[in-house]
Formats: structure tokens, sequence, C-alpha cells
């Protein structure tokens, strides 16, 4: 039977990327590609659906097939409704009932209240059957509330815990600094990350506002932002799990996202992900590559070789029991990405390439592109050759990292080192011509 809910966001995770943010697969497309029925398909989709706005949701026709992508303009729309989708996390009736009734209870004794007087008050009236929830689901709910949720403050007497609910952090600020907090977490719910987590601060703050406050008709609308890329919040709950390893110095495992045509998938099917995840690595770093929107964990092994992981690809993390001292690896990370432009390690190469560029512009209107250039090529050295027109020399480990950089001021910059880069470039715009018609 179809369920609007699930228990893990990994189930709809790789649908809802390969769907609605690449839009290039249909239902069956989809299934030919990974290793899910059409039917498993069509309820992750529909799940989406219910999230995700229809205003947001665009249909193409590939012959008789229907694709289905997401649509948006962030100068229109700064809210990044792809949070919406984790709230298909699910939870029993039973469960919300619990949290509410316990709440409920302590909030009418209006003092702390231990276990046992919990139990016999939810008992006596009619909240609670100890044949359905017993004593101990009552107490890892109550432990949930107060670690996790802290919504309740726990104190031990004499080795008895007692509940009460938690004290209202906001009491001391008035409604106009309540605002001005509300207005910051608007801006800074997508700059920061993880931005899922800024996105449900500010509905809390909302909700405490208009229930709390009888503060109503709160717009937080005030914000436009340039290079603002929504997909990244589906990758979001990986992210957290790697944000986790790397502050508490654990060393994890990875499990990669496997295409149906695997060999591991035809080996052992089963089995494929644990045979597909990568040994205990060192997570140290992560990389955002805010050009194109995109996580990279950089990780070291066993032996000292740098791994790089797209968190696009992972299935899911194992945080392991296994510590280790992340200054033990500072000088070693500085060698391998210090000439990084994205993600690119120097590993297997005893230097990184050399590029030299020529800038040409307009010296009296055009001064700025110098110096947007070298604030964005931090190991660029300029040379100035004569009134508009600039060597710019960088070191970089992969050319190929620049291009996307080098298109952004087509125009102005030109290739004078590296024939390889010189090209790719080439070749990439011929192909856009020929594509267009422009050259035959």
């Amino acid at each position: 039977m179809f369920s609007d809910f699930i228990k893990h966001y990994n189930i709809i995770r790789d649908i809802l990327r390969d769907c609605f943010l690449y839009g290039c697969f249909s239902r069956d497309g989809l299934e030919s590609k990974r290793n899910v029925s059409s039917r498993k398909v069509s309820y992750e989709m529909r799940r989406i659906q219910q999230y995700v706005e229809d205003k947001y949701i665009r249909t193409d026709k590939d012959g008789r097939f229907k694709l289905l992508n997401l649509t948006y303009d962030y100068m229109r729309h700064s809210d990044n409704f792809l949070v919406s989708t984790y709230m298909t996390k699910s939870f029993t009736r039973a469960d919300l009932l619990t949290y509410f009734f316990i709440l409920l209870y302590i909030q009418s004794q209006n003092r702390p209240c231990c276990l046992s007087e919990i139990e016999d008050g939810l008992a006596e009236g009619g909240h609670l059957s100890f044949d359905r929830i017993s004593s101990k689901t009552i107490e890892r709910k109550l432990s949930e509330m107060c670690k996790s949720f802290g919504i309740l403050s726990c104190n031990v007497v004499k080795r008895t815990k007692y509940y009460s609910i938690a004290p209202d952090i906001l009491k001391s600020l008035d409604n106009k600094e309540l605002r001005e907090l509300f207005t910051a977490v608007g801006l800074f719910k997508n700059i920061v990350f993880p931005v899922v987590a800024g996105y449900f601060c500010e509905q809390t703050l909302k909700d405490y506002m208009y229930f709390e406050r009888n503060i109503n008709g709160i717009d937080n609308h005030y914000f436009n932002y340039r290079h603002v890329h929504y997909h990244p919040a589906i990758e979001e709950q990986v992210l957290w799990e790697i944000l986790k390893a790397i502050h508490t110095r654990h060393k994890v495992k990875i499990f990669y996202r496997l295409p149906k045509g695997s060999d591991l998938l035809k080996q052992d099917p089963s089995n494929a992900c644990e045979q597909q995840n990568s040994k205990a690595l060192i997570p140290y770093k992560i990389r955002y590559d805010v050009r194109h929107g995109r996580f990279y964990l950089v990780s070291f092994s066993k032996n000292e070789s740098c791994v790089i992981s797209r968190l696009d690809r992972i299935e899911s993390v194992e945080i392991l029991e296994e510590t280790f001292k992340r200054e033990d690896y500072d000088e070693l990370y500085g060698k391998q990405m210090c000439y990084s432009w994205s993600s690119v390690p120097l590993e297997g190469k005893s230097e990184p390439e050399k590029v030299k560029l020529e800038v040409i512009i307009d010296e009296e209107t055009e001064g700025y592109i110098i110096e947007k250039i070298l604030n964005e090529s931090p190991n660029g050295v300029l040379d100035k050759i004569e009134d508009g027109r600039y060597h710019i020399t960088i070191e970089v480990n992969d050319s190929g990292e620049l291009i996307p950089w080098i298109r952004g001021y087509a125009g102005y910059v030109k290739v004078l080192e590296s024939k390889e880069l010189a090209d790719k470039i080439f070749n990439d715009w011929k192909e856009m011509l020929l594509a267009y018609g422009v050259v035959q």
C-alpha cells in the first residue's frame, strides 16, 4: 500500500535528483538506469510532488515518455523549495500523540515531573495504554525531547530524573529584536550550510512569534541572491554526517550509488552496496564549488593517498569508532590541494601546471575586471604589458578546472600557454557554434 511518508531520505534522493533536477529521465528510463522498479519510482515521484509546489514542476515530452523537471527563478523565488522534501520523514500516530501528551501533562502540572508521575498522569487521563506503549518507550521519548529536541529540561535529584518545560531562550528579546533576528535568519539561511537547519530555524521563529507573541503578517522575503544553488540541499543529510565525523575526529566508511548495469549488482545484488563501500577514510575537509553548487569530501586513506568524493554520488556514510588526529594531515592537505581550483588533488604529479593568460580590457571603463580576476585567482601573478593588456600566470593542479572560469570572461581572456587547455576551449566554442548553426 502506498504511504505518503518514508523513514529514510535517501530513498527519494536519487529520484529527486535524476527525474526532477536533471529532468532527463522518464519513469521507464530511470528504471533502466537504477536498480529500482517502475512502481517504486512512481511512488517516490508522488511523494516528492506532495511537497514541491506545482509552480516549480514543468513537464516535457520525449516521444511517448513524460519528463518532469524543476524550474525556478532564484531572483523571484528566494526560498529553497527543496527543503520541503525533508518533510517526507515518517512518524507513527503513536509517536506524535506521545510527544504531544507528554508536553501537555508537564505543562499542566507547572512543576518538574518524574517518569512515574508522567506515566500515571497519562494513564489516568486515558492517553496512555501500556499494552501498546512501554515504560521504556516513554523514557526514550523524554530523553529525545531533552537531548535532541531541546524542548524539555532534565534535573537529577537523588538518582531520579525530573522533567520540565525548557526555559524560553527568547524571553529576553522584545518584539522588535525578534523581528530583527528573524530577518537575520532569513539572510543567512541560503548562504550558511547546512541550509536546511536555517530554514527549520526560520520556521520555528515564525511559529514562536505567532503563537507566543501574537505577531502576525510576518514576511521575510527581503533578499535576493546571485549564484545561489538550491540543489545541494538534497545532499545535506550526507553532509551533516560527514561534518559530525570531521568535528569528532572519527573515521568513516562511504557507500556509493551503483548504476543498474554495475558488475557488483550482477554478481550479488543484495550485497552490492556493501562491496562498493570505501575502506576506512580520514575525513579532512568539505570543499564547495560555488560556481556549480557541488560538495566534495577531501579525505585520506591509510597510505595517505588523497581521496575526493562527490557528495551527490554517495549513498550513505558510516561513522566508525576509530579516531584520528586532524593536525597530522594539515601538511598533506596543503600539498595536495593548495593549487586546486575545485576538487582535483596534485596526486600523481610532482608539481602543478602553469597556465598563462592574456587579458585585454578598456583601461578606462573595465579596470575592475583585472581586480576581479586577481581576487578569484589568489595564486595568480600579474604582469602589465601595456595599457589595456595584461598577462596573468596561474598555477593549478589540473588546467581543466579553469575552463568554466575562463568561459566567464569570454572576449577578455585568451590562453597563451597550455596548448591542451587552449585547444579544449577552442573545440568547445566550435562545437557550440556548430550546434547553433553559426558556423558550418
